[in-house]
């Protein structure tokens, strides 16, 4: 990943104080980083977007003929290029120049990389007619977030295979009474456990049958997964390490500036207009309408291991 510098002058505090998230300020109004392009880029857009009056200058390593390249937004000096070369220059009158290639390597080095990017992109490209493989999607209620103390009370999950989709939804039988808090926020109650509710070693048995190997989807997966390789456990059921794809690791490197990463919040950020309820299968399907609008989705989905 490219070491990145950036400078900042008469910008908002709170632009500064943003930064600082992604980078260590050295000296005022100076911040090193170490991220990838993707990071850097969206970083940089931010700062164009939130400079106001102020001054922002970015440079950062990169594999060019002199091993670095750099930008200004604002600024007096403008960089351009002399046959691949990055220079500086203090133009007469500031101008923004848009949709401009910069490669920092000579023409002969680029047509020379562009085509091989082309051929490298045409061997990676997935086949339009391979379909995407088959996953679960997956969401728990529990009685607490103590995976030593607490139990499932609720399972949701959505089989996708293709076209095809099956649903499986199981509220489960527990050793205790629903705290109150867990009611307030989802709903279920002990006695709807007591009459809905199915005998959890059955529950748990169904669920194993229902996923069988496929990989396991889901918006913080982690604490799922926890739950549901402590609850194999004490029923002496076999659990085999299933691979997870954490949905909310996806949505932090696509949303990067979110005030925070509530499930609700993500949804609204996608333009999924809906109010979460706290019951599994319900999330489970919300959660369905957000992978289509994740960029990244498919390639992880894709990626063998």
């Amino acid at each position: 990943m490219p070491f990145t510098v950036i400078t900042l002058t008469n910008v908002p505090n709170s632009l500064r104080g943003e930064l600082t998230k992604w980078m260590q300020e050295i000296a005022v109004g100076v911040y090193v980083g170490n991220f990838n392009s993707r990071v850097r880029e969206q970083l940089w857009q931010h700062v164009c977007d939130n400079v106001q009056k102020g001054e922002a200058t970015i440079s950062y390593a990169t594999r060019n003929e002199i091993g670095y390249t750099f930008d200004s937004y604002q600024t007096k000096q403008e960089m351009f290029e002399l046959d691949g070369l990055p220079l500086v220059r203090y133009p007469l009158h500031q101008r923004k120049v848009e949709n401009e290639e910069r490669y920092g390597f000579s023409k002969a080095f680029q047509s020379h990389m562009r085509y091989k990017m082309e051929n490298r992109d045409n061997k990676l490209k997935p086949n339009q007619n391979d379909s995407i493989p088959a996953y679960v999607l997956i969401d728990l209620e529990t009685t607490g977030l103590d995976v030593e103390r607490n139990q499932i009370i609720e399972i949701g999950a959505l089989k996708v295979e293709g076209n095809h989709k099956e649903e499986f939804n199981r509220l489960l039988h527990v050793d205790e009474s629903v705290p109150e808090f867990i009611t307030e926020l989802t709903g279920i109650t002990t006695q709807m456990l007591v009459t809905d509710g199915c005998d959890r070693k059955k529950g748990m048995k169904e669920f194993a049958c229902f996923i069988e190997d496929m990989p396991l989807v889901g918006y913080n997966v982690r604490f799922d997964i926890k739950f549901l390789k402590k609850e194999f456990c004490r029923l002496g059921l076999d659990w085999e390490n299933k691979r997870c794809i954490d949905i909310l690791s996806l949505v932090k490197k696509e949303k990067l500036f979110l005030e925070n990463y509530k499930f609700s919040n993500v949804l609204a950020s996608y333009g999924i207009d809906v109010e979460v309820q706290h019951r599994a299968f319900e999330d489970v399907m919300f959660l369905a309408q957000l992978l289509p609008k994740l960029n990244g989705f498919e390639r992880e989905i894709r990626r063998k291991g």
